[in-house]
């Protein structure tokens, strides 16, 4: 018995009430998302991950093997993978949350610190607005926020979030908080790896909310995620293309086990742009991937 309290249950570790099923879904999860950068991780990542997950190993064991792994200069094509999947997988351990704009540069740090600094700038918003061609524009770019909108725009989204009430997670709510998680993403404020924070920070999000979540979805679908994104904050008035979120929705509908939505990319691609090129507006329409 202690002062805190008439019963005799001490205060233990959080990771040692966590499941085998529980560490499947952090790994799941981890590998899952590199495909948003068609990244792969290494063999020996998936058997350290294996042993994490049986129990013959801890998180940071396994950290540990996973970046001395990586120092002595092996699997140097799935550096990147195994180390942003390690470091991913000890955040959905830790499960640490504050709805703040700060928790995003807290989690980019966490995920991305074992990489150059002078390419991923771990945690650092870059100075620079850039365009990124998407397959499903044929080669168009999501207009993302300009650094100099960053904090502001932050600081609207965030506030817009903490007024909300997630109590339930029904259509309206869904809906909600996929918006709120789109809005997120086109700010891209980091070098790299903007997709992933945002991701990680979802999964986060709705674990703070007292949601449970599935694998499968960013284990089989992190392409899917991607394009979901770009189509919920793409918009081409000439090309009478206008954000579309239902498929994001769509994807969080799956990830809260509330359905089975086929995730298929090709429902994402505008035809519109592929016809007629021409009408591609954020790069220049000669890049088209695939010109008439």
């Amino acid at each position: 018995m202690t002062a805190d309290g008439s019963d005799n249950f001490p205060y233990l570790p959080a990771s040692e009430h966590g499941s085998e099923a529980d560490r499947r879904h952090y790994w799941a999860v981890a590998i899952g998302l590199q495909d948003v950068d068609g990244l792969e991780v290494s063999p020996y990542l998936r058997g350290a991950a294996q042993a994490y997950i049986s129990g013959d190993r801890t998180l940071e064991e396994t950290g540990a093997l996973v970046r001395r792994h990586h120092e002595n200069g092996h699997d140097a094509a799935s550096r990147e993978a195994d180390l942003v999947s390690q470091r991913i997988a000890e955040l959905l351990s830790a499960s640490p949350f504050f709805l703040a704009p700060e928790m995003l540069n807290q989690i980019h740090r966490y995920l991305f610190q074992d990489l150059d600094p002078d390419v991923y700038h771990p945690g650092e918003f870059k100075t620079e607005r850039m365009v990124k061609q998407e397959d499903i524009l044929n080669g168009d770019s999501v207009l993302y926020a300009d650094p100099l909108a960053y904090e502001m725009a932050l600081r609207g989204a965030f506030a817009s979030e903490q007024a909300r009430d997630y109590r339930s997670m029904g259509p309206d709510e869904l809906a909600a908080f996929s918006h709120g998680v789109a809005f997120l993403w086109q700010i891209h404020p980091f070098h790299e790896g903007n997709t992933r924070t945002i991701a990680v920070f979802s999964e986060l999000y709705l674990n703070h909310l007292g949601f449970n979540v599935t694998n499968e979805p960013f284990e089989e679908h992190a392409r899917y995620f991607r394009d979901a994104l770009v189509r919920a904050m793409y918009r081409n008035a000439a090309a009478d293309i206008m954000p579309d979120e239902s498929y994001l929705t769509a994807f969080y509908e799956n990830v809260l086990g509330q359905a089975a939505n086929p995730l298929d990319r090709e429902n994402l691609v505008c035809t519109r742009l592929f016809e007629e090129p021409q009408l591609i507006r954020n790069v220049d329409p000669a890049e088209a991937l695939r010109p008439r």
